[in-house]
């Protein structure tokens, strides 16, 4: 018997019910479905694990931010509005707000001591016509942080705000009661405009200039959800590297954990089409532990396929 015929025939064996496999293909034998359900579980789990290792690496805090001043900008975008220009001294207050909180382990607008959102603006050095606040903390994923403040009618309105034109952000890790976590601080803003000095008339014309006061409107939004800012600030090209890295690394293990749920649910379906030619080949002849087997293994496969691991570990994100 030559090669193909031998490959030809031990597949017929493992997927199609015959006499020559006692109308049970090797497939879903019993001892076969344990050894396929352990190296696909395992399989879940090393993608898992890595979902719960990318946060900690050094680049998460440049890359989430880099990502949500993006889809914050998109939000705008889809609304009519103009995307956030990225302001230095925005993310020296986000970052100062985020070290406080780590530093004084408390997640509120205002300190315990009584240190308010607007504080951290000043001190920056940002004079501010118009300004807000989002925080957040225990989350891995800048996607399900962005899409927890969208839900949310104050975070949105301060993502939405006309009256906005900058934007900073900051994020950190560190601990907070005790318990470590991921903080975030995202920062609104709109400056306000320079006092104009008006020229003098001419010693010729001793008419007396008109001068119109600007008056200063600081307006503030309803406080929302922040970022904690980064320990240490990278600049310059090292952002850039450090960037592209870290969303190429994010975009591997995002796609990997999708095209592995693909071969999952295509296993499955696979199994499922085997085990019905099984029942319907020799209908008289039935297998109640072969069958049984077969439905528990492919509903755990199904189970482990709509597993999301990002989404599972982001369920507890808490915005304020």
């Amino acid at each position: 018997m030559s090669a193909m015929k031998r490959i030809v025939a031990k597949t017929h064996k493992a997927f199609f019910p015959s006499k020559h496999n006692d109308f049970q293909p090797y497939v879903l034998r019993p001892k076969n479905l344990f050894i396929l359900a352990v190296i696909l579980v395992v399989i879940k789990f090393f993608i898992f694990s890595w979902f719960l290792y990318y946060p900690q690496i050094s680049e998460f805090a440049v890359v989430t931010n880099s990502e949500l001043i993006e889809m914050a900008n998109n939000e705008r975008t889809a609304k009519g509005l103009e995307p956030l220009e990225i302001n230095d001294k925005l993310i020296q207050a986000a970052q100062n707000k985020a070290q406080d909180m780590i530093k004084n382990s408390y997640f509120a607008h205002t300190s315990p001591l009584g240190t308010t959102p607007w504080y951290w603006f000043d001190k920056a050095g940002y004079n501010y016509m118009a300004a807000g606040e989002n925080l957040a903390k225990d989350f891995t994923d800048s996607k399900y942080l962005h899409q927890a403040w969208m839900k949310s009618p104050s975070h949105r309105d301060n993502i939405l705000n006309k009256k906005y034109q900058e934007i900073g952000i900051a994020v950190i890790e560190g601990k907070i009661n005790g318990k470590d976590t991921v903080v975030a601080v995202q920062l609104f803003g709109r400056l306000a405009p320079s006092k104009k000095v008006e020229e003098k008339p001419e010693a010729k014309q001793p008419v007396s200039p008109e001068v119109t006061p600007i008056t200063q409107k600081q307006e503030t939004s309803s406080p929302s959800v922040g970022i904690g800012g980064a320990t240490e600030q990278k600049t310059g090209q090292q952002i850039t590297n450090i960037q592209e890295s870290g969303n190429i690394l994010n975009t591997i293990s995002e796609k990997s954990d999708s095209a592995v749920n693909k071969i999952y649910f295509i296993i499955a379906g696979l199994l499922m089409l085997v085990l019905s030619l099984t029942i319907f080949v020799n209908f008289r002849v039935q297998y109640p532990k072969l069958i049984f087997t077969s439905i528990i293994i492919i509903i755990l496969i199904t189970g482990i396929a709509s597993f999301n691991g990002q989404e599972f570990l982001n369920r507890g994100i808490d915005i304020i």
